[in-house]
């Protein structure tokens, strides 16, 4: 009788190696994006603790308010301080995009009259990330506001009536947040993961 012990044997290590081939990139897949949806769901808590926080008056051209959403908010994100700007940096992995807007009201008697204008931008992170696409003012001073916003057409914004309907008069606020997820990822498979949000209040 022959002993079929040791063909076993073989096909056992044979199945392992060949299954290593499918079930190792499966399951690295799966755990890159699980933790890239988890991320996603940061930065959607994260611009809305922003936009919240914004509204509610919180100066965020201060340095303090800076960290505080780096250091604590934005914890694993590679979200970079400005070092004492509002218009960001070319570093780190992240940029969040705070504006606030007015409908000024026609009767102002200025260019920008019966329009939807930024009056405030901040910028913390890499401006290179992404730029946002409800105006573009052309001056902002040392505090976020934005120069000559009664004068300045590139501050118009009215296209922000694809998001917020802003009545005459009214105010809205902005956060809109991009992030790149450039340490996740495998090679051929997985590429560009990141995650944008954008909030409203």
């Amino acid at each position: 009788m022959r002993n079929n012990s040791g063909e076993r044997g073989n096909a056992y290590i044979e199945f392992v190696l060949v299954a290593s081939f499918f079930f190792v990139p499966l399951v690295l897949g799966l755990i890159t994006v699980c933790i890239a949806v988890t991320r996603n769901f940061q930065v959607n808590q994260l611009t809305y603790d922003v936009g919240h926080m914004l509204a509610n008056g919180v100066d965020f051209s201060q340095q303090a308010n800076q960290n505080l959403v780096v250091n604590d908010l934005a914890n694993g994100l590679s979200l970079q301080a400005n070092q004492g700007n509002v218009t960001g940096s070319a570093s780190g992995n992240g940029v969040l995009v705070l504006s606030v807007f007015q409908n000024l009201l026609a009767s102002c008697g200025c260019a920008n009259g019966g329009h939807v204008v930024v009056v405030d931008r901040i910028v913390i992170g890499n401006n290179t990330l992404y730029t946002s696409a409800f105006g573009s003012p052309a001056s902002i001073g040392s505090n976020g506001d934005v120069a000559d916003y009664t004068t300045d057409t590139g501050a118009r914004a009215d296209n922000i009536s694809s998001v917020i309907a802003v009545g005459s008069g009214g105010v809205a606020y902005m956060v809109e947040g991009d992030f790149a997820f450039k340490d996740l990822g495998v090679a051929g498979f997985i590429t560009n993961l990141g995650a944008f949000n954008r909030v409203v209040f």
